[in-house]
């Protein structure tokens, strides 16, 4: 009997029967009686590590057993033999697709493990890994992973005959594969993946008892026998559910959940019932009483040919692109790499995209390392990065876009729009500001930028600055540039936009900065600085070598640190060391981030601006705010701040 006519026949058996001969998860994938899927090389390997499955080694090539067209886009391969059988081959190379080799699939694991990629080096037949760290850039496949590995789960089930009785679960009790994300947009992805392999796999429509778009339900062999199919009954039982949840802990406990999979593990919460660490406890107790028990007595764990109880079947995935090198994603990687008794039943691969999945075309990945290095190899690289590190990768992206010849002005053409940058603190750090224009070849040009503070220089009798202080300060700039529209964040409030109101400056804008849009002001900063769409000056510069050998504007642009939040938001500022600071920093980008949003204001206005503020208004989504009365950041506050203000 075929596999196809055993898995049709199988509702027909006995209630307590079971079938042993279960096929193994590759040739459930690729066999056209399963879901007919043609896996990548590595995608193979990862499957088969996972489930103990003896890897390919050798290196003049067998035959396998489903044979593969040599005209298969998604293999490398090469002719074996004059029967057609073809030999899989793992493609490793760099991201630019330049350094090539070709390894068997034992080969690539040992290349993993002696990268330090994969924390064991040859698979043993036979020894499942049932959790399994799973770090791989985007556009690898990692939902078609997990989706495989949940639809043969299902498939293991409903070939049990009655998976209750043989793991000693409660009838009562339906046994739950669960996909868990970010939110359920993210957890829906997966099992939306998984429910089209059973919409289109023949296998599972006889067991099949209600799919939507939430949850898909199925009987096994025993719920038909005994109450019923549900096509007939729609009330009839079922024993077997797929679906999917947000990571919230608390709607996670209890439960039997065989299978647990953790989509984008490294991005849940840091904090809460949101959190990986929650969300891992309240699933984790779940998984571990899936172990075979005795027909007579459900409370006694089977004992295998070795005398030993047989091993628990529940698994956990936490399958991943990764953040940094924090969180529960990474201290679980890290855990199969020790010497403990956890590491044992753990497998950890860290594979780039680039070596997953051969289709993506080298120009993907030197567009996106153009833009963001860092970001780069964590997305696409998988590298488990440090969480906070410096914001420039390269310094000579920033050196590129100085203009040696370029000095600061102190004054520019009557009614030539520029942009202002404002940092605000009356006491013990910096008040900045900085100006800029756009020039007619799309640039954003640095014009001017100065600090102040109270007890230096004009200021040097002062214990702290006034509002007033700094208000006649930026008029005094004022006066000598037209401009445009300038921007500085909550903290310094409504009593600064008083005190610039009062000197004709409405076009100044108190604006909150989210965390969001400081991240999108950084990046924003970045990308005209990799697209040589900024023009800075680096003057003056250091008179003793010792204080360094740029000015204070570039030498605090190279030191700032990106503490990464989420996949998509940065927190930039200053090292956390005496004497280093992030106020011109934080003028420069808000004066850029300005004149990108004003990128057609090139040119010399005519007419009178309206004391009603500047079109850029609406652009920062101002909303009424707590605003404190000193300082661009809470530490900085001298006293309580006002209540905020109705817009």
């Amino acid at each position: 009997m075929s596999l196809a006519e055993l898995a049709a026949a199988v509702g027909r058996r006995s209630a307590d029967e079971q079938v042993s001969d279960i096929a193994d998860i590759i040739t459930f994938v690729e066999s056209d009686w399963g879901l007919g899927l043609r896996l990548y090389p590595v995608q193979r390997v990862i499957l088969k590590a996972h489930y103990g499955m003896e890897l390919d080694d050798n290196p003049h090539g067998f035959p396998l057993d489903v044979p593969i067209p040599k005209s298969h886009p998604n293999y490398d391969i090469e002719l074996t033999d004059l029967d057609g059988f073809y030999k899989f081959r793992v493609h490793t190379t760099d991201w630019r697709r330049e350094k090539d080799q070709y390894l068997t699939e034992a080969g690539y694991l040992r290349y993993l493990y002696d990268n330090k990629r994969c924390n064991i080096r040859e698979v043993i037949p036979g020894k499942e890994r049932r959790e399994m760290v799973l770090s791989v850039g985007r556009r690898s496949g990692k939902t078609l992973i997990t989706s495989c590995i949940v639809a043969y789960e299902t498939y293991k089930l409903l070939l049990k005959g009655n998976a209750q009785h043989y793991y000693g679960v409660s009838a009562s009790n339906v046994i739950q594969l669960i996909s868990v994300a970010t939110d359920r947009d993210q957890a829906g992805l997966l099992y939306q993946e998984a429910s089209g392999h059973f919409q289109k796999c023949d296998f599972y429509k006889a067991y099949t008892a209600n799919a939507t778009q939430s949850f898909a339900t199925f009987q096994t062999p025993h719920d038909i026998d005994r109450y019923g199919s549900y096509r007939d009954n729609p009330k009839a039982r079922y024993s077997v559910k797929v679906t999917f949840k947000s990571c919230v802990a608390k709607g996670l406990r209890g439960g039997n959940n065989i299978l647990v999979a953790l989509d984008e593990a490294a991005h849940f919460g840091e904090k809460g019932q949101a959190s990986a660490d929650e969300v891992y406890q309240a699933v984790e107790p779940s998984t571990r009483t899936f172990s075979p028990k005795d027909p007579r007595d459900k409370t006694r764990v089977l004992r295998g040919p070795d005398g030993k109880h047989m091993p628990n079947e529940g698994r956990i995935i936490l399958i991943s692109s990764p953040l940094g090198k924090q969180g529960l994603f990474y201290k679980q990687y890290l855990l199969g790499f020790g010497d403990n008794q956890a590491a044992d039943n753990l497998l950890c691969i860290q594979a780039p995209t680039w070596e997953v999945n051969p289709t993506v075309p080298a120009e993907t990945f030197v567009g996106s390392y153009l833009k963001d290095p860092a970001v780069f190899f964590t997305e696409f690289g998988a590298e488990f990065t440090d969480r906070t590190r410096g914001w420039l990768e390269s310094p000579e992206d920033l050196l590129a876009c100085i203009d040696a010849n370029l000095r600061p002005k102190t004054r520019a053409a009557p009614r030539m729009p520029h942009f202002m940058g404002l940092d605000v603190a009356l006491v013990g750090d910096y008040s900045a500001l900085a100006i800029g224009h756009n020039d007619t070849e799309g640039r954003v040009v640095l014009d001017a930028y100065e600090r102040i503070r109270a007890g230096e220089g004009d200021y040097i009798g002062l214990e702290r600055l006034e509002f007033e202080d700094v208000a006649d300060w930026v008029r005094a700039w004022s006066r000598r540039f037209y401009i445009e529209e300038g921007i500085f964040d909550q903290w310094a409030g409504i009593p600064m936009e008083q005190s610039l109101k009062r000197k004709g400056l409405a076009q100044l804008l108190s604006v909150h900065h989210t965390r969001q849009l400081s991240s999108r002001m950084f990046q924003n900063f970045k990308n005209l600085m990799m697209d040589r769409k900024l023009v800075l000056y680096d003057w003056p510069l250091p008179a003793d070598p010792i204080d360094g050998e740029h000015g204070d504007l570039i030498a605090e642009l190279l030191e700032l640190q990106a503490e990464y939040i989420s996949k998509y938001i940065i927190k930039v500022e200053a090292p956390d060391m005496a004497g280093k600071h992030d106020d011109l920093s934080d003028a420069v980008v808000r004066m850029v981030w300005c004149a990108t949003q004003n990128g057609m204001k090139t040119h010399a206005v005519t007419g009178h601006r309206s004391q009603g503020g500047s079109p850029g208004y609406s652009r920062f989504g101002r909303q009424p705010t707590a605003r404190g009365n000193g300082g661009s950041h809470p530490s900085r506050q001298i006293f309580p701040g006002s209540t905020g203000r109705k817009r």
